[in-house]
Order: C-alpha cells, then sequence, then structure tokens
C-alpha cells in the first residue's frame, strides 16, 4: 500500500466519510481480513473470473490452429497484458487461469496480469483504496520493469481494470498498447448506484393534499449521498470508486470537474491536456465489449463511450456521436473513430458474464 493509506481521518473526514475513515483504519491494522471481506462480496455479486479452464479443448479449437498458420505478423506475436476488475485480483486462479488460457490461444505468446499491490491481499484491497492515479503509475512501472513488454503489448481489461489501462494509454502509453479490448468497462464512469436509477423529479408542492405531494425516491437519496461522498479531496485520494463517479445532473458538474480524476482523463476538467489526446493517439484499435443486461454499470452504453443526456439524464441516454466527448474530440475518441480504430462488440448478459466461447472470439477477431 502506498503511503497515504496510513493518513489518519481528521474530524472533518470522519464527518464526511464515516464508513470510508473506518474501513481505511481496518485496512492499515488487518489488510488480510479486509481482503478476505472484499474478495468475498466481489465473489457474491459476480465480479470475479471463476470456472475458466485454461486448456480445455484449446489446442483443438480451429481458431489456434488458424493463428499458428499463419502467423506472419508482428501483431499476432504481442504478448498481452491483463487487468483485473474489483474486488479480483492478478494472484486468484480463476484469473491465472483466464492469462494462461488466452495465451494458449494465441499460440503460447507471453502473458501476463499486471497487479497494482505485491500479493493478493494488496491488490485486491489496492483496487478499492488505491486512487485511479496511482494505480496507473505502479501499473505503468510495472509495465517499465518487464523487459518482454519493451516493444509494446495488446491490453485487455475486465470491468474497473479497463480505467488502469486507459489511464496508462492517457498519461504513458510507452511502451505502447496496440489493441486495447475493453470487456465492460467503466472508461465512461458510473452515473448512478448499481441497481438503483434516481427519478431525477425534485419534489414539488402543487395543492395542500398530501397525495398530491411528490417526493423523491429511496435511489434519489442514495444518489445525493453518493456525490457529496465522491466529491471530495479526501474520497478522490482514498477511492478508487469515487474517482470514476460521474454524476450526470447538470447541477453536479462543476464538482465533477473540480474533483474527479475520471474528469481530468476525460478532459472535461478546468484544465485542458493535449498530451491526452497525443498518447491516445499512439493505440492502433478500440474494441469496446458491451454487457446488453448489465446492471453494474450505469449506463451500460457507457461501455461504447455513450453518456447520460445532461437535459434528463436518467430517462434519456445520448449516443456515442452525440456526447461533448466525441463531439468536441476531448481526448481523442472521435479522431479514433475516424481513422477506423475503434470496434464494437456486445454480448446478451449481466456484467462479466460473458461465455469463453465469446472471448475466445474476441481474442482471436482482434489479436491476429
Amino acid at each position: 500500500l502506498t503511503d497515504h493509506h496510513h493518513d489518519t481521518c481528521n474530524d472533518t473526514d470522519r464527518e464526511n466519510h464515516p464508513v470510508l475513515c473506518t474501513m481505511v483504519d481496518r485496512l492499515v491494522e488487518n489488510p488480510l481480513e479486509m481482503a478476505s471481506e472484499l474478495h468475498s462480496w466481489a465473489k457474491a455479486h459476480g465480479l470475479l473470473i471463476n470456472n475458466v479452464d485454461a486448456v480445455e479443448d484449446i489446442e483443438a479449437l480451429p481458431q489456434r490452429k488458424r493463428i499458428l498458420g499463419s502467423r506472419v505478423d508482428a501483431q499476432s506475436s504481442l504478448p498481452i497484458v491483463f487487468a483485473h476488475g474489483m474486488g479480483d485480483s492478478c494472484f486468484n486462479d480463476g484469473f491465472r487461469n483466464l492469462v494462461k488460457r488466452s495465451s494458449n490461444l494465441m499460440g503460447g505468446v507471453y502473458s501476463v496480469c499486471v497487479p497494482t499491490g505485491k500479493n493478493q491481499a494488496e491488490d485486491t484491497n489496492n483496487g478499492y483504496f488505491l486512487n485511479m492515479d496511482a494505480s496507473v503509475e505502479i501499473f505503468a512501472a510495472n509495465i517499465r520493469k518487464d523487459p518482454k513488454l519493451a516493444n509494446g503489448f495488446h491490453a485487455i481489461g475486465l470491468s474497473q481494470g479497463n480505467n488502469v489501462i486507459r489511464g496508462y494509454i492517457a498519461k504513458h502509453n510507452y511502451p505502447p498498447v496496440h489493441t486495447f479490448i475493453s470487456i465492460n468497462g467503466v472508461n465512461a464512469g458510473e452515473g448512478a448506484v448499481p441497481y438503483c436509477r434516481p427519478s431525477y423529479k425534485k419534489p414539488t408542492i402543487t395543492t395542500t393534499t398530501k397525495n398530491d405531494v411528490a417526493f423523491p425516491s429511496m435511489c434519489d437519496l442514495l444518489m445525493e449521498q453518493a456525490s457529496r461522498a465522491a466529491y471530495t479531496t479526501y474520497a478522490q485520494s482514498h477511492s478508487f470508486q469515487a474517482n470514476y463517479w460521474r454524476d450526470p445532473r447538470e447541477s453536479e458538474f462543476p464538482t465533477y470537474q473540480k474533483y474527479a480524476q475520471l474528469a481530468q482523463w476525460n478532459n472535461e476538467g478546468l484544465v485542458f491536456n493535449q498530451t491526452l489526446k497525443e498518447n491516445y493517439a499512439r493505440t492502433s484499435k478500440f474494441v469496446w465489449v458491451l454487457a446488453t443486461e448489465d446492471g453494474m454499470v450505469w449506463p451500460k452504453e457507457g461501455e461504447q463511450w455513450g453518456a447520460p443526456d445532461p437535459k434528463n439524464p436518467f430517462q434519456h441516454i445520448l449516443p456515442r456521436e452525440e456526447t461533448a466527448w466525441f463531439v468536441q474530440d476531448l481526448f481523442g475518441l472521435r479522431s479514433a473513430e475516424e481513422d477506423g480504430k475503434n470496434f464494437y462488440e456486445s454480448f446478451q448478459g449481466d456484467h462479466l458474464r460473458f461465455s469463453m466461447k465469446q472471448y475466445d472470439e474476441w481474442l482471436t477477431k482482434y489479436l491476429s
């Protein structure tokens, strides 16, 4: 863990973030117990990569035979780097099997999951309590330490692991990512509490009759509390999830601009960074995979860069081409589209509930 994890909450922090401060205290006191609880929570919510056979019938797959028989270009020989999602770890058996299966499928290319922690517990905990910027710097340092990655690599992200890869592309991208496969990525942010959609109807009293009063829902309350908790200096320093919280309400956009790390990566912040666009342009191919029934990421269209309409965020989702980041080409998304770099895939199901057959098809289609 980085040093800032040992920061003690001051009185204001504890008042504003009682749960986060308590969890950070527990993290320092007993990181193994904390990691075990976080792992169990993620497993219960289907966020872990499990039930992956690294070698099942892999040698007989026609895709693999085709790859081995036609490997003549450098692209299909590039290493593959992975980044795991919330609650998972590079050190878990399920993710290790996914990495091994991918290598076998692609004819034995060097494949590695790059963690942000030195062991299973630290890697798991950092997925919650190490902020995105710090996670990217650790990821980048580990990339640079590996001589097998010196000439570039493909990258595959699962869930919020895509934020780490996308952040690496935006802030470094050297050695460069050739092809980025983003599976159910939270690249465009999380705009509502998972499985809970606000109504965005302010309470109004039109008559004195009690039955005519329109009250906000519990989801509206959770939405309000989430934004208050996320958009503070302490939360942005100590919570990975707070970093990609993107409240879609117009009234909250200035606060998002000021505090959110995601806003800076998207060039939605107060200072425009041209380097982010230049680094983004070094990647040759982007594959955005959407889960059609995703209940964890909202809006699910954000997995392919759609976004809530600021004028009516909870009833209307803007298609990618109508979003500000596309129209204004804030970080290079429109340029990538115009250059034919963007590709789109989807599968029917909830968050990360893709089949291995679908996964194998994505790899053989885009990495060979």
